[in-house]
């Protein structure tokens, strides 16, 4: 999945281990809908000027990213991690995602918690599923990473997928 980091860079540099764990959000299936489906506006604090104190309302800046989602299968065993190497034995496919956030309820609460009820209210995904079999024309080789990953995320398949998406809105 496409993720766009929303610390700050003076954040990145006190936090280097950043640059080395692997970023993803878990989120609950009871927030994942079909697109299409009315998104509820989320309620929480929010502080909009420094100098006052915090408010509880409706949020008043939603947005959403577009994302490419992958769908992950059949499964391991509870806390025993899939290695890199057979990851591709168990992603089924990829849909179009819409990561939904609540900007002004997430400034508010992501230092120290992170993304707590700025991010969990909804994601709507498309319809369908594209197998990973139909996007094998849109893959790319990997790009170099710097820092190189630790031993355990290396591997030589390629991941990264040439493809173009765009958001219409009516």
């Amino acid at each position: 999945m496409l993720l766009v980091s929303v610390i700050p860079v003076v954040i990145l540099t006190k936090f280097c281990f950043r640059l080395h764990l692997p970023v993803g959000y878990h989120g609950r299936a009871s927030s994942v809908v079909i697109s299409g489906t009315p998104v509820r506006r989320p309620v929480g604090q929010s502080r909009m000027v420094d100098d006052k104190p915090p408010v509880f309302g409706a949020c008043k800046i939603l947005d959403f990213e577009l994302e490419m989602a992958f769908f992950v299968g059949p499964g391991n065993n509870q806390g025993e991690p899939i290695p890199v190497q057979k990851a591709h034995e168990h992603i089924f496919g990829m849909v179009i995602m819409n990561d939904w956030s609540a900007r002004d309820i997430q400034k508010w609460e992501y230092v120290p918690l992170g993304p707590f009820l700025a991010k969990s209210f909804c994601t709507t995904i498309s319809p369908w599923v594209v197998t990973m079999e139909a996007l094998q024309p849109f893959m790319l080789a990997n790009p170099a990473q710097d820092p190189q990953p630790l031993p355990y995320l290396r591997h030589s398949d390629p991941y990264s997928l040439n493809v173009d998406l765009e958001v219409a809105i009516k």
